[in-house]
């Protein structure tokens, strides 16, 4: 059962960010440990066909695709069968002799980069377009054919941008976490959150992109961008590594691989709100969400000319999330409200109180910062009014 409330400014501010030039269509819904009271959907999903935006609509959801990645990779932990603290090397052995790029010049690591690295983003690794020069032709073409392990494989062959643990820095960490999955458990990613995440919560319409059935592609919402009087249909985003000519096709980006409706997220989220039982115990849901970064690696999460609706100074990195734990008088939000975001404008939180808040749509650039901030605040401003 759905509430609608007295939600008509969240709704004006939908149809004002498709006005205004930021998106063709989005999906807006929240809800709590019990599931959703809210949902509406506006504008256009396919900015040719004029499709709309609805229920059934599937949504790239890229980095939010990270979130459940840690999910699966938790539960393993739970099972004694993940040490966090481990050498990643461990688990996929190549990377027991890391390099690190310093000051242009290539020297073997000194530090051992360990599976809580992973995830927190502290391992070095990066999105490789730091690494450009230091790219060899030889890993662009070991990347032609091959599956999410062998990606991580020869990810073990680049520097690192950095000694691991010395910063924090948004990369292919989870993507290496998506491989180790597979290695430990014997199964491919998709299988894996086909098993721990979306028969639990009997969620379907939910895949990895290349594993999408035939009949649900025409669903799927279009990547578009604003010509300056029409929107436009234009490519997706690369995967795994935006800008990078990969054939993914058999990677299962641990990063970036999930396509899902809105629906679908929004049970992960009541199940994630209301403790988790049916996928991890509420005790590491806790440590999950809790800051996890020195304030040495902080002060590189918080650079200015990051999104500053994920990367404000209000925020932290957990394991796997951004964590608010201070209060920010102009971007708002409450200490503990903890959540991520999307390369084509996906976003979401969950508050201390088990209260939750989704925003999808498909648009680069995505442009978090144009929006994000005034709908928080309006769904806030709601909150307190009842």
């Amino acid at each position: 059962m759905i509430k609608i409330n007295d939600t008509k400014g969240l709704i004006r501010q939908q149809t004002q960010i498709i006005d205004s030039g930021i998106s063709a269509g989005n999906a807006l819904l929240f809800g709590d440990k019990n599931g959703i009271t809210f949902e509406n959907y506006a504008g256009e999903a396919d900015a040719e066909d004029h499709a709309p935006v609805t229920a059934d609509t599937i949504f790239h959801m890229y980095s939010m695709t990270k979130v459940m990645t840690v999910v699966c990779a938790l539960s393993l932990w739970e099972n004694g069968l993940l040490d966090l603290d481990a050498p990643v090397s461990e688990y996929i052995p190549e990377y027991a002799e890391l390099s690190v790029c310093d000051n242009g010049n290539i020297r073997r690591a000194e530090k051992v980069m360990t599976v809580r690295h992973l995830f927190t983003m502290t391992s070095g690794l990066t999105y490789l377009t730091e690494c450009d020069p230091y790219i060899p032709d030889n890993f662009i073409k070991r990347t032609k054919r091959c599956d999410t392990v062998g990606f991580a494989k020869a990810l073990a062959s680049l520097p690192l941008m950095f000694e691991p643990g010395r910063q924090f820095k948004y990369g292919l960490s989870h993507d290496v976490l998506g491989a180790m999955i597979e290695i430990i458990t014997g199964k491919t990613l998709d299988i894996v959150f086909e098993e721990k995440i979306f028969k639990p919560l009997n969620v379907t319409d939910s895949y990895f992109y290349q594993k999408i059935p035939e009949e649900k592609v025409k669903r799927l919402a279009k990547n578009t961008a604003f010509d300056g009087e029409k929107y436009i249909n234009i490519p997706l985003l690369d995967r795994p590594v935006p800008g990078v000519k990969i054939n993914g096709n058999d990677i299962f980006s641990g990063g970036s691989g999930l396509v899902c409706t809105a629906r679908g997220y929004a049970a992960f989220l009541t199940e994630i709100s209301n403790g988790g039982g049916r996928l991890l115990k509420p005790e590491t849901i806790e440590m999950m969400t809790s800051p996890a970064l020195t304030p040495e690696q902080r002060r590189f999460f918080n650079k200015k000319e990051f999104d500053r609706s994920t990367f404000g100074s209000e925020h932290t990195f957990a394991l796997g999330v951004r964590v608010q734990d201070k209060i920010s008088i102009k971007r708002g939000g409450v200490i503990g409200e903890w959540g991520w975001s999307g390369a084509l404008g996906t976003w979401f939180f969950v508050n201390p109180g088990g209260d939750w808040f989704l925003y999808l749509h498909q648009h680069s650039p995505a442009k978090h910062g144009e929006y994000i901030t005034s709908l928080r605040k309006a769904y806030y401003d709601r909150r307190e009014e009842q």
